[in-house]
């Protein structure tokens, strides 16, 4: 079987938190889906979570990248 192309780094609430992430992860260098393109979670047609998806080969980098974007967050 072959791993997946795409993995999801990240589930976030809005797609506003969503698109600042993927700027984020474009700025680092790293090629998430567009969010049109991404996945979404839906209840009764409402959209209620984001996926942000890298390519599989970039996961650990997204990761280690949103993992510092977390704590400089936390530092202020």
């Amino acid at each position: 079987m072959n791993p997946p192309v795409f993995s999801v780094v990240r589930t976030t609430r809005t797609a506003i938190e969503a698109d600042l992430l993927i700027a984020g992860l474009r700025s680092a260098g790293l090629h998430p889906l567009d969010l049109e393109t991404a996945s979404h979670c839906s209840l009764a047609g409402a959209d209620v979570s984001f996926h942000l998806e890298v390519p599989t080969t970039e996961l650990s980098a997204a990761r280690e990248f949103l993992r510092s974007q977390d704590d400089s967050t936390q530092a202020r």
